[in-house]
């Protein structure tokens, strides 16, 4: 009796322990609080599991950590995972934090506040205008703009709308629409909106190298590479070089999610006529 008590209690500890957040100070001037909004699907919430390490705070970074509706915003110090609830629990590793460090390099006194809302395995029509995870997504970023200031969008989807045809063919008006809508709700017409290509080893492994899917991969990819000539204001990230996390050659690996955040960040400033 008394060792289960014993369980019990320690249980209670540790529980205590992981829903207790570290404080933060968030910045006072809204000027030097640089937010971004992470949507996408796996490769943007993280494919790969985390190493030693990964859970240490970087530092001038901050992360909204998800809330109830009528709850006020939490902000809590940028660690990995990002994105802890989507798609499931398991804790992951993406493209963010990397793309927040590289931003701040040439910031000193700026804090970068990420907005994580990517949710693995998601086509774009659940991840658009109606859907629950969209409507979470603009809820979020509002609260945020609260105490700082917008900057951009950071996407990367796109995996799943090679499943079949109709989606593949629907997709370029999807996404077009859907950085409209989130202009359109967030106020901001030119927010720069920011799109990763699909890995280049999808569609080389088992599962996803039938002709027809390679096809349909090949045109998502061309869709997304041809974002900035037809709608503005938006960047591109090419995948060369990138490697696989697992042998059904989808998620990039821990290197190349790393890579990838540094070249949205490299993306991002050429936007702005940076060296």
């Amino acid at each position: 009796m008394r060792a289960k008590a014993t369980f019990v209690l320690a249980s209670l500890l540790v529980i205590g322990a992981l829903q207790a957040e570290e404080p933060v100070n968030v910045p006072s001037s809204k000027e030097n609080f640089h937010l971004f909004l992470l949507m996408g699907q796996s490769n943007m919430s993280g494919g790969v599991g985390l190493a030693a390490g990964d859970t240490k705070p970087v530092p001038s970074v901050l992360k909204m950590r998800y809330a109830k509706e009528g709850e006020g915003p939490k902000w809590a110090p940028g660690t990995h995972p990002l994105h802890p609830r989507r798609p499931n629990k398991k804790a992951r590793f993406g493209p963010g934090l990397s793309f927040a460090e590289a931003y701040l390099a040439d910031k000193p006194g700026v804090t970068v506040g990420l907005i994580p809302m990517a949710w693995g395995g998601r086509s774009i029509v659940q991840l658009s205008k109606g859907s629950e995870i969209y409507g979470d997504a603009i809820r979020h970023m509002k609260a945020a703009m609260q105490v700082g200031t917008l900057k951009g969008v950071l996407w990367h989807q796109g995996e799943s709308d090679t499943v079949e045809q109709t989606r593949t063919d629907a997709y370029e008006n999807r996404l077009h629409r859907l950085i409209k809508d989130v202009r359109e709700d967030l106020g901001y017409p030119q927010l720069p909106f920011i799109v990763g290509n699909l890995a280049e080893f999808y569609g080389t492994g088992k599962d996803h190298k039938a002709p027809d899917r390679v096809a349909r991969i090949t045109k998502v990819k061309e869709i997304l590479r041809r974002l900035p000539k037809k709608v503005p204001h938006t960047g591109f990230v090419e995948s060369t070089g990138c490697s696989p996390a697992a042998r059904a050659k989808v998620h990039f690996d821990r290197k190349s999610s790393l890579l990838m955040g540094k070249r949205y960040a490299k993306v991002y400033a050429d936007m702005f006529g940076k060296p």
